[in-house]
């Protein structure tokens, strides 16, 4: 039984939706086609991810066989190699998306981006290609990366950038990493991935605003709203000035509603409606000491919560797009 066909069944037992509505939901679920072309690309994006990966076991395993700057000269062709073929089989550049659809330009660009890296931390490793100026060493990959994204028109290399870029700030902005690789207790660190969401968030908004690259906007807001929420977040629960991280919560869960409402999209409707319901709740329980007022009061409201999340997923669609 598929993830649908147990949600449905779950639903009908507890009479959230009838056996007559369910069935056409089954049937359309059961006759919907798999794009061929999509899971292709996924394989050959996993297959690049392996193929790096490997090489940089390579170069850890037998480093002492092969030599330093044998492999050094080797990630450096490679890397040329890839960046060479993308730059003769790409589409001139466009302010405007590009189709690559039926080229493998994207991911040789994606291999070319992944070996530049491997490349450089294997550079500074051996020969301290960068000294200490560790920030320079995230500073090149970012340029590097920022630059070949609007080139060549790839939201993956796009995402690299801003993720290097991050880096130079200070920041780690992978999904593990936002909540364990930084010090979120450090009123600096708070404020920098403040800063860092909302100048490089409405960096990204106002050149699609200028016609540059529209397309690229949901990547700009999706990696700087997530890093701008759980900043705020932190500065909620661990500063004194709760009120402003507040205002700053509901005035991005504001703009996130609307911006997916005019896009009509779901994950940032969910954003939207996740960070606030974490700054609601930490409110509510942290504002109002009273032991007898949870006792009789907490039970109703984890119980409207799950009761609000059940509502949110049924009607979620009429909010997008009325």
């Amino acid at each position: 039984m598929n993830p649908l066909s147990e949600i449905l069944t779950q639903w009908q037992t507890h009479e959230i939706i009838s056996t007559a509505n369910a069935a056409p939901i089954k049937q359309a679920e059961n006759m919907r086609p798999v794009s061929l072309s999509s899971l292709l690309r996924n394989l050959l994006y996993l297959g690049l991810i392996l193929f790096t990966s490997g090489a940089g076991m390579l170069v850890y395993l037998h480093i002492d066989t092969i030599g330093h700057d044998a492999l050094i000269v080797a990630l450096a062709l490679l890397t040329l190699v890839c960046f060479y073929y993308t730059y003769r089989h790409s589409s001139p550049f466009s302010l405007s998306e590009v189709n690559s659809e039926g080229k493998f330009v994207d991911f040789v660009l994606l291999l070319g981006a992944l070996l530049f890296l491997l490349l450089e931390g294997y550079a500074q490793w051996r020969y301290s290609f960068f000294g200490t100026r560790y920030g320079l060493a995230a500073f090149v990959p970012a340029v590097v990366f920022l630059f070949f994204a609007y080139r060549f028109d790839h939201r993956g290399v796009l995402s690299m950038g801003l993720t290097a870029l991050a880096s130079w700030v200070g920041l780690s902005i992978t999904p593990l990493e936002v909540l364990t690789g930084n010090d979120f207790g450090n009123f600096q660190i708070i404020n920098t991935a403040i800063g860092f969401g909302g100048v490089v968030g409405t960096m990204g908004v106002g050149l699609a605003k200028g016609g540059i690259k529209v397309h690229f906007t949901d990547t700009y807001l999706l990696l700087t709203g997530n890093v701008l929420f759980v900043g705020a977040l932190a500065g909620l629960f661990t500063t004194d000035y709760w009120f402003l991280y507040a205002l700053l919560i509901a005035a991005g869960c504001g703009y996130f509603g609307w911006y997916a409402r005019q896009k009509h999209s779901f994950i940032f409707l969910l954003m939207a409606v996740m960070y606030g319901y974490i700054a609601f709740t930490y409110l509510l329980f942290s504002k109002i000491d009273n032991a007898d007022f949870w006792v009789a009061f907490g039970g109703f409201y984890f119980l409207a919560s799950a009761g609000g999340i059940v509502f949110f997923i049924l009607n979620y669609k009429k909010w997008l797009t009325h």
